[in-house]
């Protein structure tokens, strides 16, 4: 015994050695990484995230549309002359202007891939605003940009980075906080402390995320101001003027009105405030001849039968008519040639007529023609293809999709990030408590169970290996062992499982409320031990109370033996916590459920694996107090052994579940699953990656999804199914979408 402790002290004492070295050598390596390299890593991040979405959005197809622009109305932005007295000081000596500069705002009018020339060499100061209707191609022009200015980029140099607006509070949060937590979300690996000369004063702790954007290492590209609610816009706007004044390059996109609205404020409705030092383009409307261009040869050519459908509608693109004003747009057009134009394999004859957008009576407005593309989105999208089948029917698609547009609306208040690691708020708050607890308390009554089955008489009769194995195995129905209520009353054994089983499920419920975590259930990328006072208070806790309990039970020594175990086992799970990413990877929504995932078995196995060493410690220190023979001290420690294991494996899944965010998440997919049935698929993430990378009904940015427009997240939320109304209503709703039911 003094031989085994001596080796096992001198191993542990190497094992942490280690540890402290390896931990070191990280710590200075993360350290030595400056700003400069950051840069460059996250450059390098950025750019493989977009260009993945945008082969998935089909950005690089052979014949894309080209998307015209013109200057912005002179009463959305600043003279040109204020831009250029801004960007070159006071100084009237007009040597000091760039020759590239555009000579005023009818220099900036342009198309498609300009943009970047646009942003970096035509327009002053590098401030651009980007206005244009609903569906113009705002996003998309943001992601050429941002792919059009990497390549070019040199080392150490600010790297653009797009920020979708949707998930801003300007009320709660300011602009400058609420892009740190952006960056440091997209892009876990910013969320760790930054380097010592740009951590801040003596004591403060910045990340990586608040240090680039401190020393302007970050160029924003805002996307989406209209998607805030219409009361904050003008805040936002006034925000983003305080954290990013004139000289900070940054580009900000909204639709027109929108903005208009921001800028000009009705009577009685504020101060207007507009994007100071920037200039503006409005992206303009599809050229007829470049839009039928594109929905012939989607449909396989000039001439082909399928191509031939299209001839009534494209005589109407350039008139006034509903179709024609619906169809000027990119994302009208994806819609449309979605719907109608029939993919290799398929018949024609089989879709419906594109003719019909034509009829007037069915479509009196261009909303109306938007309300039936948005309606007709979903069942296109999800129709089978020749060699692409689907696992979903269109039926099975649109509920689940419409739940998911709800949950956006209601549960995150009109946001558009639609995370995996919320889904849990679509679960009341009481339910979610239920459901953990309900779950450890089933965790413990199954292990009791599986105790029970490996209890057959006789099964390890003679075998003194068996006997141990039953003693380990048998360890989750050890409160049937010291059943000592109920003085002489004989209950049967099936009696004492129920009893012992009832009273599971209230210790899972209080197990769970002691592991709850204050901070928001968020995904876990690995597992690390810190020292915090709130672990160690819970391990104080748990020790006095099982120490108390086993003291009532048995004796003093023993007391002590497992209060002293099961406290130093319950500090050290808790202590655990989440650690963020390399800097480098690229966070997918799959990858960051898998790491989550493999974070939580980690835990799962850590508690298990600190339970069993410590039940041995135990029970060979409890034997040799007792003075027990060899025999009985291996039985006494074997069952000890079973105890820990069984407990501490108990112990890390109830951290597991607060620590991480997979465990919520299965729990809250299932309730969700049986009280909306039909709603949710069994296999949700299959369902989001596909609806993403085949469908194209969701786009992602990091590791978040968002519906390919916020209108048909919108349309999807405010209808049900129902018959068609005999007569469309006219559109009265801002977002230009008409009130009718989806069909």
């Amino acid at each position: 015994m003094g031989g085994t402790a001596v080796g096992l002290v001198v191993g542990v004492a190497s094992l942490w050695m280690s540890w402290l070295g390896y931990r070191a050598d990280r710590r200075e390596h993360a350290d030595s990484l400056g700003l400069t390299a950051m840069t460059d890593e996250l450059a390098l991040a950025v750019r493989t995230q977009w260009q993945a979405e945008a082969r998935v959005r089909r950005l690089d197809e052979p014949y894309a549309l080209a998307v015209p622009w013109r200057p912005a109305h002179a009463d959305l932005v600043e003279p040109w002359d204020t831009l250029v007295r801004t960007t070159t000081g006071a100084r009237a000596d007009r040597a000091a202007l760039s020759p590239a500069w555009a000579g005023g705002p009818e220099g900036l009018a342009g198309s498609d891939a300009e943009i970047v020339e646009v942003f970096t060499t035509r327009v002053p100061g590098r401030r651009l605003l980007i206005l244009g209707e609903p569906g113009a191609g705002k996003t998309m022009m943001l992601v050429r940009l941002l792919l059009g200015l990497l390549p070019s980029r040199e080392p150490g140099s600010p790297v653009p980075v797009i920020f979708p607006l949707a998930s801003w509070d300007p009320d709660r949060l300011e602009l400058d906080a609420w892009l740190a937590g952006r960056l440091a979300t997209d892009y876990p690996g910013l969320a760790a402390p930054a380097p010592a000369p740009a951590a801040g004063g003596p004591g403060q702790v910045t990340s990586r995320a608040r240090a680039l954007l401190d020393q302007r290492l970050i160029i924003p590209l805002l996307d989406g101001l209209d998607e805030l609610p219409p009361p904050t816009r003008a805040v936002a706007l006034d925000a983003a003027n305080r954290a990013l004044p004139p000289g900070t390059p940054l580009v900000l996109t909204s639709r027109t009105a929108e903005y208009r609205t921001a800028v000009d404020p009705p009577a009685g409705a504020g101060v207007g405030v507009r994007l100071t030092g920037a200039a503006g383009i409005e992206l303009r409307a599809v050229d007829p001849e470049e839009a039928a261009a594109y929905l012939r040869r989607d449909a396989g050519g000039e001439g082909t039968p399928s191509a031939e459908r299209w001839r009534p509608v494209l005589s109407l693109l350039p008139t006034d008519t509903p179709v024609g004003q619906a169809l000027c747009t990119p994302l009208m057009l994806f819609l449309a040639r979605t719907i109608y134009n029939p993919r290799p394999g398929e018949r024609p004859a089989a879709f419906p007529d594109p003719a019909e957008l034509c009829d007037t009576t069915r479509f009196p407005t261009a909303a109306a023609v938007r309300a039936q593309l948005f309606d007709g989105f979903i069942p296109a999208a999800y129709r089978p293809l020749p060699g692409h089948p689907v696992r979903w029917t269109s039926r099975q698609a649109q509920q689940t999709l419409t739940f998911l547009a709800r949950h956006l609306e209601d549960d995150l208040h009109g946001g558009a990030d639609l995370a995996w690691w919320q889904l849990r708020l679509a679960v009341p708050e009481t339910a979610r408590r239920l459901l953990a607890g309900a779950a450890l308390g089933a965790a413990m009554i199954l292990l009791m169970l599986l105790s029970f089955g490996l209890d057959i008489p006789g099964l390890f009769a003679g075998d003194r290996l068996g006997l141990m194995l039953h003693l380990f195995f048998a360890a989750p129905g050890f409160p049937l062992d010291v059943w000592r209520l109920g003085g002489g009353l004989q209950w049967s054994l099936l009696r004492k499982y129920a009893v012992v089983c009832a009273a599971y499920l209230p210790a899972g419920w209080v197990l769970s409320h002691v592991f709850r975590l204050r901070e928001p259930n968020t995904p876990a990328v690995r597992g690390r031990w810190s020292w915090n006072r709130r672990s160690l208070l819970l391990g104080l806790g748990t020790s006095i109370l099982v120490g108390t309990v086993i003291d009532f039970l048995f004796d003093r020594v023993s007391g002590i033996g497992w209060g002293a175990g099961a406290g130093l086992v319950c500090w050290l799970i808790t202590a655990w916590s989440a650690a963020p990413a390399d800097l480098a990877s690229v966070t997918t929504p799959q990858e960051l459920l898998r790491q989550d995932r493999k974070a939580f078995w980690t835990f799962v196995r850590t508690g298990a694996l600190l339970g069993l060493l410590t039940g041995l410690l135990l029970g060979v220190l409890l034997g040799y107090l007792h003075g027990d023979y060899l025999d009985y001290l291996v039985f006494r420690t074997v069952l000890i052994c079973g105890i820990g294991f069984w407990s501490g494996l108990v112990l890390g899944l109830a951290a597991a579940l607060h620590r991480t965010a997979w465990g919520d998440f299965t729990l809250s997919r299932l309730y969700l699953a049986a009280r909306h049935r039909g709603a949710l698929p069994r296999h949700l993430m299959a369902f989001l990656t596909d609806a993403h990378q085949v469908r194209g009904v969701l786009r992602q940015v990091g590791p978040v999804y968002q519906f390919r427009h916020i209108d048909l997240q919108r349309r999807l939320a405010r209808h049900t199914e129902a018959p068609p109304l005999p007569a469309p209503a006219r559109a009265t709703r801002p977002d230009d979408v008409e009130e009718r039911p989806l069909t």
